[in-house]
């Protein structure tokens, strides 16, 4: 698992991010995509629900860390990351998706969030 989150810095805007566009663009449901970037900012917080530390891995990880923290109280802030986010900021479907997922995470905890994706 730590191989593959390796580097999401540069891994999601070039791997996940462009099969969100194309879902927007398509008019396709972007949910569990969203979820993904929700679940990779929590992630960056550094530390697991049970408390134990998540290793930096990723050469931004101090820049993800911060964001990944004030974005538990206010998720906008991950999608301001320009660098990474870039027009998808203002796509409104991918926002409040993604600020759902981060509020269901925070709230409800990672396995409530995948159940709830997983069941509907």
């Amino acid at each position: 698992t730590r191989r593959v989150a390796f580097d999401g810095s540069s891994r999601h805007p070039g791997f996940i991010l462009p099969t969100i566009r194309e879902g927007l663009a398509k008019d396709e449901s972007i949910e569990g995509l969203a979820l993904v970037e929700a679940l990779w900012a929590r992630m960056c917080t550094g530390r697991r629900e049970d408390g134990s530390l998540i290793e930096p891995n990723d050469p931004n990880w101090a820049t993800l860390n911060e964001v990944a923290s004030q974005a538990k109280t206010r998720p906008s802030a991950w999608l301001e990351q320009a660098q990474i986010y870039g027009d998808l900021r203002q796509a409104e479907s991918f926002v409040s998706a993604f600020e759902a997922w981060m509020q269901r995470i925070e709230t409800s905890g990672v396995e409530a969030a995948l159940k709830q994706y997983l069941d509907d």
